[in-house]
């Protein structure tokens, strides 16, 4: 395999960032020579990188839409002017660049976390079925990667002629891995046979890079670490839309003033860019506000696993603050509203500190709080545990596999790195 595109990747979430990241070197490791492309909705500066990343975002969506990369004279006017009304040059030769890649690549893989599914609108899940759309114009296979998908109950008056649409448009796919129960019998629902259950790339591929394996210079900044045995709290703006605004912030609050009774070491940690703006709010209304750390910063997704591996345990509600956590043995107390997080759990037998924030109680938090602080180590073993049982096989390499003709090539490849 010579190239490969990403589609569905971000770089300001950092969950999202992580899926990239573990297909990214992941695809490396089998092809050592395949160019990796990621076709990026949200990124800053993506020159700072070690790898290439194309702008797949509002413009360049509508451009690949309505195929106006085919229009040679429209294409450079239309991007002039919309770099004008952004005043931003970020698109200045994409399209080209873009439409180089599809027309090279041997496979687009889509690495989003959940768009399809009536948790968003159905604009939102448009934007994948839009992704297969163009896939299949430029005749190449794809295969959606672990992510969530359902429930289909948008409760609006085309929900079925959407549903048509989502059949047709997964239906082309090589492969689907949903990475949860509910979305696999939801798709399963409509009729596809495409479908297989994962769990999420970060936790099925055995490899992450460091640091400086993300950056151009390979270099990385200055991390500041929590201390070793502290606990983590990392918060999840979604909770704020899913659930009351404000009993999530009091919940919130008194969690912090719990733990902070207890005796632990509390550091507030954010793990997407979108929840900074939580921290003040949630803090203002803690009676202990003085005794919590707050550490701040864009720090990428292999500096938050290091960090998150001091704490013994955290109180988080972003999926993959969560992830990282059980990717090096930190057990949760977790806060979520979808089934992502009670399979999640689940694969490590953890299902027992789950908690959806619409119905959460705080006195079963906090004896939950009490058992994990006693038996944090021994779910922390057993974590490990489950961790290793997972990683013995690489979903990347089953992706692969199951495009037409790349078992034996990949076979071949295997056979030649084993007598190397």
């Amino acid at each position: 395999m010579k190239k490969a595109i990403i589609t569905g990747i971000q770089m300001r979430n950092k969950g999202s960032q992580a899926m990239f990241l573990s297909l990214y070197f992941a695809l490396k490791a089998i092809h050592k020579d395949c160019e990796v492309i990621g076709f990026a909705f949200k990124t800053d500066s993506p020159e700072q990188y070690a790898f290439q990343l194309l702008p797949h975002d509002d413009y360049t969506r509508l451009v690949f839409k309505y195929g106006l990369q085919r229009v040679p004279l429209l294409t450079p006017i239309l991007t002039r002017f919309a770099g004008l009304v952004r005043s931003t040059d970020k698109w200045n030769g994409k399209v080209a660049e873009m439409d180089r890649a599809l027309r090279e690549a041997d496979v687009i893989l889509d690495a989003s976390g959940y768009t399809l599914g009536s948790g968003w609108s159905k604009q939102g899940g448009a934007q994948l079925l839009d992704t297969i759309k163009m896939a299949r114009r430029y005749n190449k296979p794809v295969v959606l990667m672990p992510q969530s998908f359902g429930p289909f109950d948008w409760g609006e008056d085309d929900d079925a002629e959407f549903l048509e649409r989502v059949k047709k448009e997964l239906g082309y796919c090589s492969k689907i891995y949903a990475r949860e129960r509910e979305g696999y019998d939801c798709l399963t629902a409509l009729g596809l046979d495409n479908v297989e259950l994962s769990a999420d790339l970060v936790i099925r591929e055995n490899f992450f890079p460091t640091p400086s394996d993300v950056f151009e210079d390979g270099s990385s900044q200055p991390v500041e670490y929590p201390d070793e045995g502290s606990v983590g709290f990392i918060v999840n703006e979604n909770l704020f839309r899913i659930g009351n605004p404000d009993a999530v912030r009091s919940l919130y609050a008194r969690i912090l003033d719990r733990l902070v009774e207890k005796g632990e070491k509390v550091y507030f940690l954010n793990t997407s860019t979108a929840d900074l703006n939580l921290t003040d709010q949630i803090l203002s209304e803690a009676k202990n506000r003085d005794k919590v750390s707050v550490i701040t910063g864009d720090y990428s997704s292999p500096e938050l696993i290091d960090m998150i591996s001091r704490f013994k345990y955290v109180v988080a509600s972003r999926y993959h603050s969560i992830v990282f956590g059980y990717r090096t043995g930190v057990p949760a107390i977790i806060f979520g509203w979808a089934a992502k997080y009670t399979d999640l759990a689940s694969h490590f037998d953890q299902k027992g500190y789950v908690f959806d924030v619409r119905n959460a109680d705080a006195e079963d938090i906090f004896e939950k709080i009490d058992v994990i602080s006693e038996r944090h180590e021994e779910e922390s073993r057993l974590i490990k545990h489950r961790l290793s049982e997972m990683q013995s096989s690489s979903v990347v390499k089953d992706a692969l596999a199951a495009l037409p003709g790349m078992r034996a090539v990949q076979e071949q490849s295997e056979g030649v790195l084993e007598n190397a």
